[in-house]
């Protein structure tokens, strides 16, 4: 065998096996650092919780199903009275879902984790996307047709007073490192009001872009117009189907900032991928249900997504180009021309396709089981 192709097989394996092994202890931590932040202090409080030596069975019976920690008990809130064995066994581990089954059907998944490579395979193909601006890092600063950019000229590509969003090119999750600034007086403001240099972002985050923000439709603004509310759409690839939707989710922001990340306080709901149709409860990080908004105050009861097949037809046109790839999570706005990729995430998220849709061992699980399983990877 070839050298190069010898490379590429060891990075393959590298990306299945070996990281998934190297990244467990970080992965226990934060499994602990979440469950004590939020889920725990949720099982505390709750008042229709079962009795705690069938909790501690039940997590223990979960454990051994599953071979792992389940932390996925206390997540959910399956220790509700609600929760039967049938629909214990439905919830699928974090553990289970990213290290044994992900890293395995996801190949190739840095031509979407690196957002610049994303967004540029995406403009080839026209798809509509947030327009990019300008890119980088600690050292240096490009426009959005690739030639060197000098920082002291923004006002060239940026208008006074115009809003945009800054976050890492490459790997980030749950919107770390990402921002909402305000261009003015030669300079980018956060929305506290202090200066931010592009330069210093850099050597604190690696790479990064900058795009335009999005101005949204009024059917989503008139959740909450303070932040940009985006559809997660969960598609898969299919060996015979090709690209198809699974789960669509709404997120909102919950306050007065500019973004919709469950990780800064925002909500996520289930959307009806068919009408469009909002489930009459949102979510939030700490398991709270909202029937409504908290700051709007808007019932999500009877409310619909208006856009809701072309936002479907927009992830499953994104998703084709990404054949290798078999699942992905795609942030889409729907901006006053229609909606509008956003980004798309290899790791597309666990939690709230279940909080939405509930469990999906035996759907979506075993669909990437047997995928696993049949390209000799398992």
């Amino acid at each position: 065998m070839k050298f190069n192709l010898q490379v590429a097989k060891f990075e393959a394996q590298y990306r299945r096996v070996v990281a998934p092994r190297l990244m467990l202890p970080h992965w226990f931590r934060y499994q602990v650092r979440r469950s004590r932040i939020a889920y725990l202090a949720a099982f505390q409080r709750s008042e229709n919780r079962k009795p705690l030596p069938q909790c501690i069975g039940e997590a223990a019976l979960l454990g051994l199903r599953w071979r792992c920690l389940p932390f996925h008990y206390l997540r959910y809130g399956l220790y509700e009275r609600g929760y039967d064995l049938r629909q214990l066994l439905s919830y699928l581990p974090e553990t289970v879902f990213y290290y044994r089954l992900l890293s395995k059907v996801n190949r190739d998944s840095v031509l979407l984790d690196d957002k610049l490579v994303c967004k540029r395979m995406l403009g080839d193909a026209g798809v509509p996307q947030a327009k990019l601006l300008l890119s980088g890092d600690g050292e240096q600063c490009i426009d959005a047709q690739g030639s060197p950019f000098n920082p002291s000229a923004l006002g060239d590509v940026v208008p006074d007073g115009e809003v945009v969003v800054i976050k890492p090119a490459r790997y980030s999750s749950g919107g770390d490192g990402v921002m909402v600034l305000t261009y003015s007086d030669g300079v980018f403001h956060d929305e506290a009001g202090r200066e931010v240099s592009l330069q210093q972002y850099g050597h604190v985050w690696g790479p990064w872009l900058v795009e335009r923000f999005v101005r949204q439709h009024a059917n989503l603004a008139e959740l909450n117009a303070q932040s940009l509310n985006t559809v997660r759409v969960i598609t898969i690839w299919h060996p015979i189907n090709g690209a198809q939707v699974e789960y669509c989710i709404l997120k909102l922001g919950a306050g007065t900032g500019l973004v919709d990340n469950a990780h800064d306080g925002g909500l996520y709901l289930a959307v009806n991928k068919e009408s469009g149709e909002l489930s009459k409860v949102a979510f939030d990080e700490s398991f709270t249900r909202h029937h409504i908004h908290p700051a709007s105050g808007v019932r999500f009861d009877g409310r619909k997504i208006e856009a809701i097949r072309e936002v479907v037809a927009l992830a499953e046109r994104a998703a084709g180009l990404f054949p290798q790839i078999t699942l992905i999570g795609w942030d889409i706005a729907i901006g006053e021309d229609g909606p509008l990729i956003i980004e798309g995430n290899s790791s597309s998220g666990l939690t709230n396709v279940q909080r939405t849709h509930g469990g999906v061992a035996t759907t979506l699980g075993r669909f990437l089981a047997d995928l696993s399983h049949r390209v000799g990877v398992s």
